[in-house]
């Protein structure tokens, strides 16, 4: 078999993972779909400002949610073939490996993009804005646990991500390669065979850089003065 999916590799981790595998297909389709349209809604109908806390909240989760799933399905569909990786969604196996790399990538790209946009407003707009990182990020995982999302691997991402706000510099975090970790976690999460991943590690490191530039410029473009009441 050409392709070797690192299924071993994820038997290891003792990480419990739910997911709906009626709802599979539907959501990769609609991860592809959401791509062809989304341009066509930001030209005839705009993009909602982020005026508020929860705005920010909304724009981080839907953001992240989107680069981490787009990047990782397209990596599977392009090295595997779209034929094969449709039909290896009806693989039980292969569905948990796609969907515990799926959480994992999600969780550093919510800790990556909250760093960016409360660097950036601390820098712009309000110096009081980081006091709130921790309990900021907490909320988002919270909201969704519903969809899936083990305590275990919340906790876990919690921890990780409070040793990580211990370093960070905020006067230049928004500058200096704000996303490098979810594009390291993009290839390592992957469930794709280490001596072919090796191979793609720069396109697919490239190939979410591309699309985290685009949600950088975005954010710019939709930061209003926050309304601080609005939490």
């Amino acid at each position: 078999m050409y392709l070797l999916v690192k299924m071993k590799f994820f038997k290891k981790i003792n990480i419990s993972v739910q997911f709906d595998q009626k709802n599979t297909v539907k959501q990769v389709i609609g991860v592809f779909k959401n791509f062809l349209i989304n341009p066509a809604k930001k030209i005839f109908l705009g993009q909602k400002k982020i005026t508020n806390f929860d705005d920010l909240k909304d724009f981080i989760s839907n953001k992240s949610a989107y680069v981490s799933q787009f990047t990782l399905y397209g990596y599977l569909r392009t090295r595997m073939g779209g034929i094969n990786f449709y039909k290896s969604l009806d693989d039980l196996p292969f569905q948990k490996s796609v969907n515990i790399a799926r959480w994992n990538i999600y969780l550093v790209s919510v800790q990556d993009l909250l760093l960016f946009t409360f660097s950036y407003i601390y820098n712009k707009q309000d110096r009081n804005i980081i006091t709130s990182a921790n309990s900021f990020f907490v909320k988002i995982l919270e909201e969704q646990e519903p969809f899936g999302l083990e305590v275990e691997l919340k906790n876990k991402s919690i921890q990780e991500f409070n040793e990580r706000i211990k370093k960070v510099n905020w006067h230049m975090c928004y500058k200096q390669r704000p996303f490098e970790k979810s594009c390291e976690a993009l290839f390592s999460w992957a469930p794709i065979a280490d001596q072919l991943k090796d191979l793609d590690k720069e396109i697919v490191i490239n190939s979410m850089d591309v699309q985290w530039q685009n949600i950088m410029i975005d954010f710019v473009k939709l930061l209003q003065p926050l309304n601080t009441n609005v939490r």
